[in-house]
């Protein structure tokens, strides 16, 4: 029986109870995913197992038992196919996400998507908007690269002979999957584009499978090729980000900590904040707890899927308290830490002298 799995180690909503993640809550066509604070509840009973949920998750939290997309991904790339349906050898077609669609219109010389089916689906008002939105954003930086874009046809492809639901799943059997996992893993470290260094970083930021892939595309294709680069606004790219710190940051520390992927990260000194454009999956956590709503999302350019850089957003004075000793981050007046300044102001207050 096909099931959905969640990860909870990847789930954004586990890494702070201020996240306001709720994608595989709203997409869901039988509310069979409830998200709470710092949990998501699963209710295998309601779920149909169409896969959408997967689709939107931005870090991989949720996948179906029986179906693979990373596999169904090299088994696509691999053969003579260009149209993928619904009805042949894919879940609904919303569990396919922007990054993956990008990446096999990177690679694929033609690539159909067939819509054929979803006019008369029975849960296409859930699904068919992510669908048709994924399709956009993905035609839009195809298009921004030189690209051809993704078709959208209503063919009604079906197979010959349709397989049994066990047939069909054991088409993707863990074998292969373990296999193709292992082969991904080596193009890493093998691609003249990405050497070992940087194929161990990306691994040890814990970055999505599905983001994997396209950084490796990207890094095979030829820039020179590319003649302009061009500027999508903040809201047109659902994947990833450009971001902006302004100087209400107090450097509390929080949103590198808890970022998912490490895009945003500091120095050994905590006295910079780093961002990196493409380890970024734009999950907003980063924006959900902080207080002081320091970060903002800024355009973004398409060059950094070439020459994505770590950038410095924010620096800080950090210096030495006057009375605890301690290193803090200096805005200035009064060289000392905010736990000395609160201790002298409480007993000020208890003394009656403030």
């Amino acid at each position: 029986m096909n099931k959905l799995r969640l990860i909870e180690g990847n789930c954004i909503r586990y890494y702070s109870k201020f996240s306001s993640c709720k994608l595989c809550e709203n997409i869901c066509p039988t509310r069979a995913i409830e998200c709470k604070v710092s949990k998501v509840e699963i209710y295998q009973d309601d779920c149909i197992s169409c896969g959408a949920c997967v689709g939107v998750c931005p870090n991989e939290a949720l996948e179906l038992t029986n179906f693979n997309v990373i596999d169904f991904f090299f088994d696509f790339l691999k053969s003579d196919a260009d149209v993928i349906s619904c009805k042949t050898d894919f879940v609904c077609l919303s569990g396919l996400n922007v990054e993956y669609l990008i990446a096999l219109g990177l690679v694929k010389k033609a690539l159909t998507l067939d819509i054929g089916y979803c006019s008369e689906c029975n849960i296409k008002e859930s699904c068919f908007p992510q669908i048709d939105k994924n399709i956009a954003e993905a035609n839009r930086v195809l298009k921004s690269l030189g690209f051809r874009e993704i078709k959208v046809e209503n063919l009604k492809a079906k197979r010959d002979k349709q397989p049994s639901r066990r047939e069909f799943f054991n088409i993707f059997s863990v074998k292969n999957i373990a296999r193709r996992k292992r082969n991904f893993e080596e193009s890493l470290e093998e691609s003249g584009q990405i050497d070992s260094e940087v194929a161990k970083k990306i691994r040890e930021k814990k970055l999505p499978n599905k983001r994997k892939i396209l950084l490796t595309i990207l890094n095979k294709i030829d820039k020179s090729k590319i003649q302009n680069y061009e500027l999508f606004s903040a809201d047109e790219i659902s994947f990833t980000s450009s971001k902006y710190i302004d100087d209400s940051c107090d450097n509390c520390s929080i949103c590198y900590r808890v970022c998912p992927t490490s895009a945003l990260s500091s120095d050994i000194k905590f006295s910079k904040i780093y961002f990196d454009d493409l380890m970024c999956i734009k999950c907003k956590l980063c924006h959900d707890v902080c207080e002081k709503g320091s970060i903002d999302l800024v355009n973004f350019d398409t060059r950094e899927f070439f020459e994505s850089t770590q950038k410095e957003l924010i620096s800080f004075d950090i210096i030495r308290c006057n009375e605890c000793g301690i290193f803090f981050t200096y805005k200035g007046g009064e060289k000392i830490c905010q736990r000395c300044k609160q201790e002298e102001e409480g007993a000020l207050e208890l003394w009656g002298l403030n």
